[in-house]
C-alpha cells in the first residue's frame, strides 16, 4: 500500500503535465464532436430518409472519444519514463529492490490515472451531443455502458503505454514506438483481414464499442489482455536486467 501511495503521489506532484494533457484532450474532443455533428447535420439524403451520417452519428462520436485514448497512452508512458529521465528511478528501486513490485504498482496506478484522464472527455462529448442533437442520437440510454467501456479502454491503453515505457526506458522513444505502430504498422498489417481482429488497436476499438461485430467486445478484451500480459512480461524482464546508476 505504501508503494501504491508513493506512485499516486508522484502523479499528483506533476500538475502541469496532467493539466496540459487534460486541456489538450478536451480541446480535441470538443472540436472533433462539433465537426462530426455539423458534418452529419449537413449531409444529404433522399427525401423521407435519414442520411447515413446521422444513422452512424453515435458510432462516429465514439470514434471521437477514441482519439482521446492517445492521452491515456502518453500518461502511461510518462508514469515510468519521467523517473528514468529525471534519475529518480534509482531511489525508487533502492526503496523497493524487488523491481517486479514497482512495475506492478505502476501498472495499477497508470490504469486508474489513464481512465480518470479520459472520462471527462467522454462526458464533454455526451453533453455537447445531447444539447446539439440529443433527439437524433441512438445511444438508447446506454450512456453509462459507454462510460464504462471508455473507462476500461483507457485503462488498457494506459497500461500498454506504461509497459512500452518500462521496456524502452526512453520517454520519446516509447511514444514514437506507440504512435508508429498505430499510424503505420497496424494499418499495414490490417491488409490481411484475418489478422485485423487480433491487432491491438482494433482490439481496443472493440472494447470501446466502435466495431460492428456483436461478439467483438469479448474477443477484443481477450486480445487486449494477451497483449498486456506479453508486454508486461517483456517489461519485467528488461527492467530486471537493466543497470541503474
Amino acid at each position: 500500500m505504501r508503494l501504491l501511495a508513493a506512485e499516486v503521489l508522484k502523479i499528483r506532484t506533476a500538475p502541469r503535465t496532467l493539466l496540459g494533457l487534460l486541456l489538450a484532450e478536451l480541446a480535441i474532443v470538443a472540436i472533433g464532436t462539433a465537426s462530426t455533428i455539423d458534418s452529419a447535420l449537413n449531409s444529404t439524403a433522399p427525401p423521407g430518409f435519414e442520411s447515413t451520417a446521422l444513422r452512424n452519428l453515435d458510432r462516429d462520436l465514439i470514434g471521437v472519444v477514441g482519439s482521446s485514448l492517445l492521452f491515456a497512452l502518453i500518461l502511461g508512458v510518462l508514469v515510468i519514463t519521467w523517473e528514468y529521465r529525471h534519475g529518480t528511478i534509482t531511489q525508487t528501486f533502492l526503496g523497493t529492490p524487488v523491481r517486479d513490485r514497482v512495475i506492478g504498482a505502476k501498472v495499477l496506478v497508470s490504469a486508474l490515472a489513464g481512465a480518470a484522464l479520459v472520462v471527462p472527455a467522454l462526458i464533454l462529448m455526451l453533453v455537447i451531443a445531447e444539447i446539439w442533437v440529443g433527439d437524433r442520437l441512438h445511444f438508447g440510454g446506454h450512456e453509462l455502458e459507454l462510460i464504462g467501456r471508455t473507462f476500461l479502454a483507457a485503462a488498457i491503453v494506459a497500461v500498454l503505454g506504461l509497459e512500452i515505457g518500462a521496456s524502452t526506458a526512453r520517454q520519446l522513444g516509447a511514444i514514437l514506438v506507440a504512435f508508429a505502430w498505430a499510424a503505420f504498422a497496424e494499418p499495414a498489417l490490417s491488409i490481411w483481414h484475418v489478422l485485423r481482429p487480433y491487432l491491438p488497436v482494433h482490439a481496443i476499438d472493440s472494447v470501446l464499442g466502435s466495431s460492428d461485430s456483436a461478439d467483438s467486445f469479448g474477443r477484443g478484451l481477450g486480445t487486449a489482455v494477451v497483449y498486456m500480459a506479453a508486454l508486461g512480461l517483456l517489461a519485467v524482464f528488461l527492467t530486471r536486467r537493466r543497470d541503474i546508476t
